[in-house]
């Protein structure tokens, strides 16, 4: 990325806190030298700290990325950090100099990208090891830097270590071409790299290397996510705070590697069939020219993220949160009410409410950019705008702006962090869940829309406690000061004890006269089955099952309709293929399903055809049985004559109801002993597929056999499916196979 054989300096300063006291900062820093293209390194490689150098006056080089769209972020990072620089002098001085990891080349100093830093925040007031809190950034992998977040306010009031900490961003951090050629995932390594360096050295800082706590928002939450599951990252830090974010939305890995380093190298004349000649290629490329190249990723995903690797991530990350790799560590996650705002935004102008035009056409984009199928997206269509119409208001512009904010915010960010919770909580490892329902007032976002993404970040670093700045420019009231303060003692707390409820109660009269609602709610322990959650906002409150009928509609509904789909038309003696290639709803593509031996599915057709002859076989047996015994049994009154032939009949009339009752009584019964023949064949045939779907939201209408046929035929054989995703599961886009099933339906 950036090549220099200048070393990196790692600085610290005393900076004066919110409160009158003291925090200690530290910077890393290194002079960059020429931009280049593709440097990356192994991973394996130590980051070679050099001797100190007194001065911290200068930002570090923030890591190569597109401009942002707006020249906010940078500006207003600038100023944050130049408005706390005030006292300046260096303690590093009186440390040791760390020491390169063992095994990082050879005893040399690693060459690493110069972006690649951390900015360390402490409150001294005491000597005590203090917990460690380490903030990664978000950007849509794109743009961010560690820096445009002020973590002073959180150190000095929660009494912690705030670290924050560049990583490669865009093509530079997480280019992959699927192969050994670039296996992608530069930008998490440095995000372990450097938390590595902090688990080696925060003892130097005065912090506690055993509470080391891993948080983000958004982009960053799913970074944090991805963290947990990775085994590079093990022992490096033992709780996560996950807000907005899951590894298991659709924009947190990139399923399509290829086809956007593929766009890329066309772009800049590279693009060459051999992956490791086009990597060759790119490495002659300036950073310049491959960060300004305008790769658009499909709606709803990225095209420059993290990748199923086989090394960093190893598989698919629901695999590997059924398998339990992220057990070890205290979670603590949560949404915002209206996380979908910006999806809404970005397709209608939802300013005075949303037209059924528009609706239709924001579910149809939805539906074409997560799901594949030519015929099948009709029936998932209309299904969701059935799911997502309030049927009491259905005419109302505004109502139907709220659904659609409620229809991305579910999909997109509750459904996977519910799913994430309960995965996490099912063998008992501490789990936390909140809904953030509170946002400042500010011009810059709608009268209308409720808690957005991002929303609850200035009231996690206090920026209420401080005003408003260039990156939040809010008009803070007293409720919003006293808001900041709960979510940083719950943070904090979470970082001390991985319970948000202790050490330091809830307490904030020093802003407002009277008694901080906060101080009567006690946040419950997730627990699958409970599942209990903290509504943080003005009137806080623990409740149960967070918009649980949505969350069953995605997890279990919209895959099971695709099931039973397949059910139905597995007979079809031609299947239907699409001719592109398919995309899954959280971005996973499967290359066609290319049908062209019948020997291909010969094995299922066999045993369907065996197990169906078996049970006409059976059928065709139990009729016999019992029509031989019902002709004996007529034949018996004609041996034996009676006179009172006549008093017969209402015997003979109430035999239905006699055969009934035995029914009724079938399981005390043989089931060769009651009933007319047909009585019989009705028991043993398969059952209405249609009563599986009763798994499925009260208010979600049965499917019949009318309306099932209309699903169309896109998958071949019996697979099992992803719990939110429409495509069988048991293949991944590295083809690294995994045997075990994620289908809980």
């Amino acid at each position: 990325m950036v090549s220099s054989s200048m070393p990196w300096p790692t600085s610290c300063c005393l900076l004066p806190n919110w409160e009158g006291g003291w925090l200690r900062q530290a910077v890393g820093d290194r002079e960059a030298g020429r931009e280049v293209g593709l440097q990356h390194h192994h991973p394996d490689e130590g980051l070679g700290l050099s001797p100190p150098i007194p001065s911290v006056l200068a930002i570090p080089p923030a890591c190569p990325g597109p401009r942002p769209r707006a020249g906010l972020l940078g500006h207003a990072a600038v100023m944050l950090f130049l408005n706390s620089l005030s006292v300046l002098f260096s303690v590093l001085s009186l440390l040791p100099a760390p020491h390169p990891r063992a095994g990082g080349g050879g005893g040399g100093r690693a060459a690493y990208p110069a972006c690649v830093s951390t900015l360390l925040l402490a409150d001294i007031r005491d000597s005590g090891a203090k917990p460690v809190m380490v903030y990664i950034h978000g950007g849509s992998y794109m743009e961010g830097t560690g820096n445009m977040i002020d973590g002073s306010v959180l150190a000095s009031y929660g009494n912690v270590i705030v670290i924050t900490l560049n990583y490669r961003v865009g093509v530079l951090g997480f280019l992959s071409t699927g192969d050994q050629a670039a296996k992608g995932n530069y930008g998490l390594l440095d995000q372990i790299q450097a938390l590595r360096w902090v688990s080696e050295n925060i003892a130097f800082f005065g912090g506690d290397p055993r509470r080391i706590t891993v948080f983000g928002s958004g982009i960053g939450a799913s970074c944090v996510s991805l963290l947990t599951l990775s085994h590079h990252s093990e022992g490096l830090f033992q709780r996560a705070i996950i807000q907005s974010g899951s590894a298991l939305s659709s924009w947190a890995v990139n399923y399509q590697p290829v086809k956007y380093t593929s766009l890329l190298a066309d772009k800049v004349g590279c693009n060459v069939l051999d992956t490791v000649d086009m990597v060759d290629c790119l490495r002659q490329k300036s950073a310049k020219e491959l960060v300004e190249q305008d790769i658009q990723p499909a709606r709803y995903h990225v095209a420059f993220g993290p990748v199923i690797d086989g090394d960093v991530i190893p598989d698919d990350p629901e695999i590997l949160m059924e398998q339990g790799e992220f057990l070890n560590y205290d979670i603590m996650l949560g949404v915002n009410q209206g996380e979908g705002l910006k999806f809404v935004e970005g397709v209608v102008d939802p300013e005075d409410g949303v037209s059924g035009t528009d609706f239709d056409y924001s579910v149809s984009n939805f539906v074409d950019n997560l799901y594949g199928y030519p015929e099948g997206k009709d029936t998932l269509r209309e299904t969701i705008k059935f799911m997502y119409t309030d049927w009491a208001d259905r005419d109302n512009p505004e109502t139907r702006r709220k659904t659609l904010v409620a229809l991305f915010t579910d999909h997109q960010w509750v459904e996977p962090s519910v799913v994430t919770a309960d995965l996490h909580a099912r063998y008992g490892s501490p789990t936390y869940f909140y809904a953030f329902y509170h946002h400042c007032q500010s011009l810059m976002k709608p009268a209308w829309s409720d808690a957005a993404h991002g929303d609850e970040v200035p009231y996690v670093f206090g920026v209420p406690m401080v005003g408003p700045t260039d990156l939040f420019p809010c008009n803070f009231s007293k409720n919003d000061v006293m808001l900041s303060a709960v979510v940083m003692t719950y943070w904090t707390n979470f970082a001390k004890t991985g319970d948000p409820n202790k050490p330091v109660p809830q307490d904030t009269k020093f802003i407002h006269t009277k008694a901080n609602r906060f101080e009567e709610v006690a946040w419950s322990k997730y627990n699958p089955r409970d599942q209990l959650y903290l509504h943080i906002g003005l009137k806080p409150r623990v409740r149960d099952h967070y918009r649980a009928t949505k969350v069953a509609f995605w997890k279990h509904l919209v895959p099971h309709l695709y099931n039973l789909h397949d059910m139905f038309h597995y007979t079809s003696t031609t299947t239907k293929v699409p001719s592109h290639i398919t995309r899954r709803p959280n971005g996973k593509t499967w290359r066609p399903l290319l049908v062209e031996n019948p020997r291909d599915y010969s094995t299922e057709l066999s045993v369907t055809i065996a197990v169906g002859a078996s049970l006409l076989f059976l059928n065709v047996l139990a009729f016999a049985a019992l029509y031989y015994r019902k002709d004996k049994r007529r034949q018996e009154p004609l041996r034996q004559p009676s006179p009172q032939r006549g008093a017969g009949a209402p015997e003979l009339g109430a035999a239905p109801e006699e055969e009934l009752a035995a029914l009724q009584l079938g399981p005390t019964h043989h089931e060769c002993e009651a009933g007319p023949p047909h009585d019989t064949l009705r028991l043993t045939t398969l059952p209405d597929y249609t009563l599986t779907l009763r798994r499925s939201p009260d208010d979600i209408p049965l499917m019949t056999p009318n309306t099932i046929t209309m699903i169309p035929n896109s998958l071949v054989g019996l697979q099992t499916l992803h719990p939110y995703n429409t495509f069988a599961a048991g293949f991944n886009s590295t083809g690294l196979p995994h045997s075990h099933s994620t289908t809980r339906v």
